[in-house]
């Protein structure tokens, strides 16, 4: 994930309503690069980190958790993967990682049931 990425995925999450604008960029930067640090290797493990980071780390003045949302399903597709989920289950446990519900690990476990590879 690159920051461009990460800023269109603002952008596109604003859609929906929100508030522009940065809180702090070094938080966005450490979650957008918290999937690649060596320790994340498969691809649950690594939207884990990315949904996890982006959400806690509150990097944008709003909307983080949407931008959050679209970055995982923009690293699902690129990994040549599917994120099968239903909407209410999808707000149900990002809003649960922000209420700091649902950890790190937690949130692995939930991503390993939902993400498929795509059959060339």
């Amino acid at each position: 994930m690159t920051w461009a990425d990460a800023v269109h995925g603002h952008e596109e999450a604003l859609k929906d309503g929100g508030r522009p604008g940065l809180l702090n960029e070094h938080s966005i930067l450490s979650a957008l690069a918290r999937p690649y640090d060596g320790y994340h290797r498969r691809i649950h493990e690594k939207a884990a980190a990315l949904l996890h980071g982006v959400v806690c780390n509150h990097g944008f003045i709003d909307a983080n958790k949407r931008t959050a949302l679209y970055l995982v399903e923009l690293l699902v597709q690129r990994s040549d993967y599917e994120f099968v989920e239903s909407d209410e289950e999808v707000v149900e446990t990002i809003l649960a990682v922000a209420k700091g519900e649902m950890g790190y690990e937690e949130l692995t476990a939930w991503f390993s049931e939902r993400i498929v590879r795509i059959d060339p």
